[in-house]
């Protein structure tokens, strides 16, 4: 178990294609806690509103514009109340739950890089690595920063790149890649 998490060995496309269909799966409780988490936000939110969960629970009826009108009508005055309630979420124990959660996908993910770049350019590997990890969170910066077209180029850069990663061969055996 211990040599997936490694930043050492190579692996050819199909591992990688593998790997990284993996990193999806070893995400999934870091989607339940964040589901847990705007739950509980709700719950406060709809509380504070002063929206009963069960009386809506008990009569089985639910009028959407009715609880938007509620919620509105709370926030509309004081809105820094909103904002008070969110960043009051956000305890200890969630924020560890949360960076607990999230690490193990993240390592997971730079070592599956890692060692796919390292069984394509073993010589350069530690530069193109740096490179390629620059690339996406420059990506990653402008997609969120950045409406306009080139989030369009950055994904298919994106796209590019993982799709030259899973079908270059790298000249080594399917039985020599260690990772």
């Amino acid at each position: 178990m211990k040599k997936y998490f490694q930043f050492n060995g190579t692996i050819n496309g199909t591992t990688f294609l593998l790997r990284s269909l993996f990193s999806i799966v070893l995400s999934i409780p870091l989607f339940i806690v964040m589901i847990a988490f705007a739950a509980i936000v709700g719950f406060e939110l709809l509380d504070t509103a002063g929206i009963d969960i069960s009386e809506i629970q008990e009569t089985g009826t639910f009028d959407q514009t009715e609880l938007e009108e509620k919620i509105e009508e709370k926030f509309k005055d004081n809105p820094e109340e909103l904002v008070s309630l969110v960043k009051n979420a956000f305890t200890p124990f969630w924020i560890i739950v949360i960076i607990l959660t999230i690490i193990p996908v993240i390592w997971f993910g730079l070592a599956t890089y890692y060692k796919r770049v390292s069984a394509l350019f073993y010589e350069n590997r530690l530069n193109v690595f740096f490179g390629l990890l620059i690339f996406e969170i420059t990506s990653d910066i402008v997609i969120f920063k950045f409406d306009n077209w080139l989030d369009t180029v950055f994904m298919i850069g994106s796209i590019l790149v993982f799709l030259f990663m899973l079908i270059k061969d790298s000249g080594i055996q399917p039985e020599d890649h260690e990772g």
